[in-house]
């Protein structure tokens, strides 16, 4: 049995996800207000960068080495490449072709708060809602049947043992991890914007290289080869409050 603690700390993150996405856009509307365009715009462009197009360059890749997990520094360069490609490249896109009149702070801050908010909300839907399904239908045990020939059957037990046995505490870490990972996004989302206004695609570049730094060491926990989770949510959180710093300090250059 999956315990309610467990299942209620699921919805309740999913339930957050929305709810900081949301208080994002209001505590910034009073701050320096909000551009309803760069929001959508940005809120698209995460979507269809990274959940499209980076997704299906994963396809085509696992496909091709489905061992990527045995090699973990190899799959933190391409994992970290890949990001930086399709986010950074995928903002400057569409900050030069479709959001030309709003090449200022409030419109870069609006554009990364639509794309970490999103990414928030997507990647809660897409992770732990399965979860949530899968926790009820262990529970009413009519899980093995459900998957029944369309999974092996070592997956299947795999996935149920794994939902049994974590605990609520490994879901609530995701709040913390949200919190400051918008903070990256809106960061890289104003450095990118830095990239156009002043016509430096040196700075694209740099963003690129950022981005996949940043999520380099995170390869190493998709692959096993890391299992303390304080050490990735301490790493994020140094992260998001060194963007913080970053998105004071660069409205100057965007003002």
């Amino acid at each position: 049995m999956v315990s309610n603690a467990t299942i209620t700390s699921m919805i309740a993150v999913i339930i957050y996800t929305f709810l900081l996405f949301a208080g994002f856009i209001f505590y910034n509307k009073r701050k320096t207000g909000i551009e309803i365009k760069p929001l959508i715009v940005g809120s698209i462009g995460f979507i269809v960068f990274t959940q499209v197009l980076e997704k299906l360059l994963h396809v085509i890749v696992i496909t091709q080495f489905p061992n990527y997990a045995d090699y973990p520094v190899l799959f933190g360069l391409y994992g970290g490449m890949a990001a930086g490609l399709f986010e950074e490249v995928g903002r400057y896109i569409l900050y030069a072709w479709l959001l030309n009149k709003y090449l200022d702070y409030k419109g870069g801050l609006s554009f990364g708060i639509g794309w970490g908010g999103i990414e928030a909300v997507v990647l809660a839907l897409i992770t732990i809602l399965p979860n949530v399904i899968f926790a009820f239908l262990i529970n009413a045990g009519t899980f093995e049947a459900a998957f029944a020939g369309q999974l092996p059957s070592d997956q299947i037990a795999l996935i149920k043992d794994s939902l049994i046995n974590q605990g609520a505490g490994f879901y609530l870490f995701g709040i913390v991890e949200r919190f400051f990972a918008l903070f990256m996004q809106i960061a890289l989302s104003l450095f990118v914007l830095l990239a156009v206004v002043k016509n430096k695609i040196s700075y694209l570049i740099y963003s690129i290289l950022v981005h996949a730094l940043i999520d380099f060491p995170l390869a190493f926990f998709q692959t096993g080869d890391l299992n303390n989770i304080w050490i990735i949510e301490i790493y994020i959180a140094a992260i998001g409050i060194l963007s913080m710093f970053f998105i004071k300090r660069i409205k100057k250059s965007l003002s």
